[in-house]
């Protein structure tokens, strides 16, 4: 017993500086997992036109949430009622390590007003009428609803990466649309 005890610490020894001596040894790929880990986002202002945005680099939950905060929702929604055949104001982020997006927009008016959530994420489709190869499309599915911690909450998951959790909260929401996503400002 004593020796099987022995053992087993010996080889929990190596198995643990086997991990080490890898993972220390590789870097270039640690770098490429480190870049490709990371979360961008951008910003379409009220009036823009649909295929604009204005690009904010690299974010991170908590730094989102304050420039979430702090964007001028009413002034943007006003503005965006002038010009109703273009953009509303949206906050929009990607991940980098996926391929899945997520953005937050406003619409109706001062009185009366809500938040619009895309969630845009990789889907297998078969083309030629289902007979055909299938082939990858990203896919969008938008939700409205009231409640902005109903959005943070969604926020939060989103940058946890717990798609499925994702999912169940938004599938509660008033479903506003699926489609395939036409990325119009890549």
């Amino acid at each position: 017993m004593i020796r099987n005890q022995k053992t087993c610490s010996l080889l929990g020894a190596a198995l643990i500086l086997t991990c080490i001596i890898i993972s220390c040894g590789n870097e270039s790929n640690k770098t490429k997992m480190i870049s490709s880990n990371k979360f961008t986002w951008n910003v379409q202002l009220a009036g823009y036109d649909h295929s604009m945005a204005d690009e904010k680099g690299e974010t991170n939950y908590d730094d989102f949430i304050t420039e979430f905060e702090k964007f001028p929702w009413m002034e943007q929604l006003e503005e965006a009622n002038e010009k109703p055949d273009n953009c509303a104001p949206t906050l929009s982020i990607e991940d980098l390590s996926n391929n899945k997006s997520f953005w937050v927009s406003m619409a109706g008016d001062k009185k009366e007003h809500g938040y619009i959530l895309g969630y845009i994420y990789p889907k297998e489709k078969k083309t030629l009428f289902g007979l055909g190869k299938k082939k990858t499309i990203r896919w969008l599915e938008m939700y409205a609803t009231e409640d902005k911690e109903g959005v943070i909450n969604c926020l939060r998951l989103f940058f946890k990466r717990d798609y499925q959790l994702l999912k169940s909260n938004t599938s509660k929401m008033e479903d506003f649309g699926q489609m395939e996503s036409k990325d119009l400002t890549k």
